[in-house]
């Protein structure tokens, strides 16, 4: 085990939320101490956050601009995990400076999708460019690439209208990527956070997927076993390359482009760390997406 006991997340929003419900149910058992969630004072009313304070959740309202704020609720905390969304990426550098300084043992950075390894560019590389202020202050990290969310990001703005029955496949789709729900991930921090010992989860890269899968394979698996026949329409290589060339800020083009250029695994199955949980058992993708979508 590591001893890590006390918990600080920051942000509670798409992924923030279940990792500090998973803490949560391991307070309940005893292997947590603490679960604090750091949210900036606009967001301190959410539903989320209330709930999460109903859970069990101690909420730290904090000034990711402001030093002292950042340290105040950094106190006596062990590990930092930061589930803060691309708009909050640059508060990272503060938040691990603090975290470092108020005797922080492990720092988890907000990755969570493609590995960002060696990037430099963007949102990716800003992401990647926190590795290395990790490293220079001595600070220890886990990375977790994961895959997109499986039982989010089959929405509308992917191509995904399943409220209409309507997909548009942009690209081939036949290059597997990595998929894996929130849940699953926010478990699989959870677990090994606190169950592993220090030195299987100090400067350690967990590479984790819940599935492998195509696009094209998911339609037809996700057909097979609803019995709803999807509209299927397509983009093809070029037109999403010209897509994204014409708007580099659209996120979702972006990333399709990625995933069709066959980028979007989080690694080779040999490297996976699904082995350092073998009860894991996490969701499929065609069931996450059901899951999501009741309708179906």
């Amino acid at each position: 085990m590591s001893g890590f006991k006390n918990f600080a997340v920051a942000g509670a929003g798409n992924i923030g939320r279940f990792i500090v419900e998973e803490l949560l149910k391991l307070k309940h058992t005893g292997a947590v101490s603490s679960v604090v969630v750091l949210t900036r004072e606009s967001s301190a009313d959410s539903q989320s956050v209330t709930e999460l304070a109903k859970q069990g959740a101690k909420i730290a309202i904090v000034d990711y601009t402001s030093p002292s704020s950042v340290a105040s609720a950094l106190a006596g905390i062990d590990v930092v995990v930061s589930a803060l969304g691309f708009a909050g990426l640059g508060a990272q550098v503060l938040l691990a400076e603090e975290a470092k300084k108020a005797g922080v043992k492990l720092f988890v950075p907000s990755e969570f999708g493609i590995p960002t390894e060696g990037l430099t560019e963007g949102l990716f590389g800003l992401k990647s460019s926190l590795h290395e202020k990790l490293k220079e202050i001595d600070l220890p990290y886990s990375l977790y690439f994961t895959g997109p969310f499986s039982d989010w990001i089959f929405n509308p703005y992917f191509g995904w209208d399943l409220s209409h029955n309507k997909v548009t496949i942009s690209g081939e789709g036949n290059t597997p990527v990595s998929w894996t729900t929130r849940r699953d991930v926010a478990r699989f921090i959870s677990h090994a956070s606190t169950a592993l010992p220090r030195e299987k989860v100090e400067w350690r890269t967990f590479r984790i997927e819940g599935d492998r899968q195509t696009l094209n394979q998911i339609v037809t698996d996700y057909q097979a076993k609803t019995g709803i026949q999807l509209e299927i329409s397509r983009e093809s290589r070029a037109e999403l390359e010209a897509a994204v060339q014409k708007e580099p800020e659209h996120f979702g083009k972006a990333l399709q482009l990625f995933w069709d250029k066959g980028d979007g695994l989080v690694g080779e199955t040999g490297q996976l760390a699904n082995i350092d949980w073998p009860e894991w058992n996490p969701t499929s993708v065609v069931d996450a997406i059901i899951g999501a979508n009741p309708r179906a």
